[in-house]
């Protein structure tokens, strides 16, 4: 079947567009599987010239112009084209993803969501490898979909967790496909919000009625009718129980992931997996770091690492969780996303500290004033600074919670960075 992908590449001139992980993986293919091709790298990071193998490289400001060169586009998920593109260049767009959807289509169980797709995927993961399936997990999560092709057999099951980015611009979606929610977010790097809806409706769009749909929150943004159209077998998550939750004991905390865990039992219905093996794999599933990580109880003040919560429904969904904080730590690069929600949660809950982080402190704050919401807000300059004002603050045997509800890019590289700064902190200055 990997020669499904192949020749869809061969004899044409390929550009590599962004540089990172998964590019690194498409070149590394191309070199394997079409040693002659003509490729050349686009990036807009300087390139280290010792990893690519005399191929072309183009960097800088204006490193997408190289995009109208070549017959096709292996675009990376972080490169944001926006309206920068013409639509006569963007048809040249294909990706990793899209490429292994259209020729593993039948084996693959594709997930995304706002969020909770991490999670999932990794929970779908465990059950099945449990269970005795042979299974891979690719992705969003880390690992590019074309470094497994080697190992798949008919037998693999594929899970595959989707970002919007490698949704939108693929021509193939999976034979399962779970859409666990759509909130605001991620809006720096499309033209508009409904850029962005759209492309998380990609994991719909091209199913058919051998296919299966698991959804769950998401009419905000889908409506039913969008719903209802798609030819595929549909599954609400919302509606359907797939396991009794008194059975269910697991780690993960929250009404949220025992939606997730709903998902995955249903998923598990389907394989004809007994419900003993999946409850005994629930049961001994690790939650993923940075993802209401309970970090330790110091000086009295229980802390958790919240930092994967870019959006403010996740904050929300963290905060109703706990039901205890006494402290939050919000902020983060500004993607405009509407705060309103998020700070009426806030004041109508027991929070009686919020600490600001740069570079959202001024919308924050003025978000909150129109909520008549103005005394116990902290506006702090770093991690540093808010940690130390959340020891100071925290009422003794109540939680401190870093839940952003904003990126972490320009302060740290990744939600994972922040996350794994705010604990070192968190030890460091008890």
């Amino acid at each position: 079947m990997k020669e499904q992908i192949i020749n869809q590449l061969r004899d044409k001139t390929i550009l590599i567009l962004g540089f990172g992980r998964e590019g690194r993986s498409s070149l590394q293919f191309i070199y394997d599987n079409i040693p002659h091709a003509v490729v050349a790298i686009a990036d807009q990071n300087p390139i280290d010239d010792d990893v690519v193998k005399n191929t072309t490289v183009i960097s800088g400001d204006n490193y997408l112009s190289a995009c109208e060169d070549y017959d096709i586009i292996l675009k990376a998920p972080g490169v944001i084209i926006k309206d920068e593109l013409s639509a006569e260049t963007k048809a040249k767009i294909t990706s990793q993803t899209d490429l292994f959807m259209q020729t593993y289509h039948q084996q693959v169980i594709g997930v995304t969501g706002t969020k909770g797709k991490s999670t999932t995927s990794s929970l779908i993961h465990h059950v099945l490898s449990n269970a005795g399936f042979d299974s891979q997990l690719v992705g969003n999560i880390g690992k590019p979909c074309f470094d497994i092709i080697d190992s798949i057999t008919p037998q693999t099951a594929i899970v595959f967790e989707l970002s919007a980015h490698q949704l939108e611009y693929i021509k193939a979606s999976p034979y399962i496909s779970v859409l666990l929610n759509i909130y605001e977010e991620h809006f720096d790097h499309y033209s508009t919000p409904d850029d962005y809806y759209n492309a998380k409706k990609n994991i719909f769009k091209y199913q058919s009625e051998n296919d299966i749909l698991i959804y769950g929150d998401i009419f905000q943004h889908c409506t039913e009718a969008e719903i209802e159209s798609v030819k595929a077998t549909k599954i609400n998550i919302l509606q359907n129980q797939f396991i009794a939750p008194e059975k269910v004991r697991t780690k993960l905390l929250g009404e949220h992931n025992m939606r997730n865990i709903q998902v995955v039992a249903a998923i598990a219905r389907i394989f004809n997996i007994d419900e003993n093996v999946f409850l005994k794999a629930v049961e001994s599933f690790q939650p993923l770091p940075h993802r209401l990580e309970y970090v330790g109880t110091f000086r009295n003040i229980k802390f958790y690492n919240d930092s994967i919560a870019t959006a403010g429904e996740a904050v929300i969904n963290a905060i109703r969780t706990l039901g205890d904080v006494d402290t939050i730590i919000l902020g983060g690069m500004d993607r405009g996303l509407d705060y309103h929600p998020l700070v009426d949660a806030i004041r109508n809950s027991s929070i009686r500290n919020v600490i600001l982080l740069p570079a959202t402190i001024e919308r924050f704050q003025n978000t909150f004033a129109e909520n008549h919401y103005i005394q116990g807000l902290f506006a702090v300059k770093d991690m540093k600074e808010a940690v130390e004002k959340a020891y100071e603050l925290t009422q003794p045997s109540k939680s401190c919670l870093l839940s952003p509800a904003a990126a972490s890019y320009g302060f740290y590289k990744n939600f994972e960075e922040r996350g794994e700064d705010y604990k070192k902190l968190i030890s460091m200055l008890q």
